[in-house]
This record gives C-alpha cells, sequence and structure tokens, in this order.
C-alpha cells in the first residue's frame, strides 16, 4: 500500500519496496508481481480501500502487510510440502509422533488460521478492537418495521 495521504478518505496502492522494508525475511520467496496478487487475495480478507472499518491509513497498511506477509508465509510452507495446518502442540522421538493443535485454543481466541505465522499473531492482536459485534434486539410486531 502506498500511502498517498493521512487522510482516511484515501485510496491505497500496495507498493512491494515498502512491504519488502517491512519485511526483508520475506521478499525472497516470491517475485513481486506474486506478492502483489497475494495482496490482492489479502484484500478480499481485510479491505485496506477508504471504506474500511479501519480509518487511520497507516493503520490499514500495516495491517494489510501483516496479512500479506501471513499469506507469503503460508504459500512458502506449502511450495515446501510442509503442510502442517496449526501449531506444533507435542512432539515425541520414540517411534517418531507430531501433534498439531487446529482448535485455535493455543493462545485464547485465535483464528486457527492466523494462528499458523507469528504475522497472522500480529494481525490477530492489531486488529482486535475491530472485531465487535453489536447485538441488536429484533422487533417483535412486524407491524412496526418499516419497510421502503
Amino acid at each position: 500500500m502506498e500511502q498517498r495521504s493521512e487522510h482516511s478518505d484515501r485510496e491505497l496502492v500496495f507498493d512491494w519496496s515498502d512491504w519488502a522494508s517491512c519485511f526483508p525475511e520475506l521478499e525472497s520467496y516470491f517475485r513481486p508481481e506474486n506478492v502483489r496478487k497475494i495482496a490482492e487475495r489479502a484484500a478480499m480478507y481485510f479491505n485496506p480501500g477508504k471504506n474500511s472499518a479501519v480509518s487511520c491509513v497507516k493503520e490499514r497498511r500495516i495491517l494489510l502487510y501483516l496479512l500479506v506477509s501471513h499469506l507469503v508465509f503460508l504459500q512458502k510452507k506449502t511450495e515446501s510440502n510442509d503442510q502442517i495446518m496449526g501449531p506444533i502442540k507435542s512432539v515425541s522421538e520414540g517411534s517418531i509422533s507430531l501433534s498439531v493443535d487446529t482448535s485455535g485454543s493455543t493462545s485464547g481466541k485465535i483464528d486457527p488460521w492466523l494462528a499458523q505465522s507469528r504475522y497472522g499473531y500480529e494481525f490477530w492482536a492489531l486488529s482486535k478492537k475491530y472485531r465487535s459485534t453489536f447485538y441488536i434486539r429484533p422487533i417483535p410486531d412486524p407491524r412496526y418495521r418499516i419497510f421502503p
């Protein structure tokens, strides 16, 4: 995401070089055009546009970069035939046993998909304030509903 302005009504454009400078450990995994395609996928999970729930452009950029990093990390794991989905729960050596926790209970209420990388953990922690629900009690009598 390239920051054009600090105003919340501006669009962001993914900037590979800025992302690569924030996450140098991941920049060599894929070509810039591949990372841009991954950023397009990340935008389906998190809206980085001007209509996002996150009003601060800088915060949107950071959250998008973390989600892109998470997807790059998972893509790299897949390409290296590491298909373990979830953090390792236990390992024993005798007859070689490996147990993976896919319940998401490793750190409380984190989404199991995001729990697969440190980038996902950080995205989850930073986006916590935007994940909430509001309960609106239904109107019991349909006559009180307003239809356009």
